[in-house]
């Protein structure tokens, strides 16, 4: 009975907004980026930095919805997806922060993380088939963070200070 579609209600859902969302994502990662320069870091730590910023984020929206799901009853398949959400980005952040500056183990680390929540997607649309936004979100994010980490570092023509 918890695997009952009716049992699911999902937070919000990217839809066919999800162009909407990864150009707003691009741009809020160039000024992000921008200010970080601006306050002095080298171009390479900075887009990393975005970078842990933005794998931050997707680590406690999962971390808070899991907490929110754990508490209320009936909800514990859930707290399960979430779980698993977590799981599959758990080394990203650390990874990031270990490594500020190097563009190429950024990407590498994002990489691996996305590849690990959509393969554990994957497996967990046959048990929850209806698939959870969560997911889809954070898919979105990551793969946002992905082509920021691969473009050119002043090809964007913001110019120096």
């Amino acid at each position: 009975m918890l695997l009952h579609p009716s049992n699911f209600k999902p937070s919000t859902s990217p839809g066919t907004d999800a162009g909407g969302m990864a150009e707003e994502l691009s741009s809020r990662f160039e000024c992000l980026h921008e200010d970080l320069v601006c306050r002095g870091l080298p171009d390479n730590e900075a887009r990393t930095e975005v970078a842990r910023i933005a794998a931050r984020e997707v680590w406690d929206g999962f971390a808070l919805q899991l907490r929110r799901h754990r508490a209320a009853a009936g909800r514990q398949m859930d707290a399960n997806v979430l779980a698993v959400a977590l799981t599959s980005i758990q080394g990203m952040t650390l990874a990031l922060l270990r490594h500020q500056g190097d563009l190429a183990y950024a990407s590498r680390a994002v990489s691996t993380a996305l590849r690990r929540l959509q393969y554990n997607s994957g497996l967990l649309d046959r048990l929850h088939p209806h698939g959870s936004p969560a997911f889809k979100d954070a898919a979105l994010i990551l793969h946002s963070v992905e082509a920021f980490l691969r473009r050119i570092p002043g090809a964007s023509g913001n110019g120096g200070p």
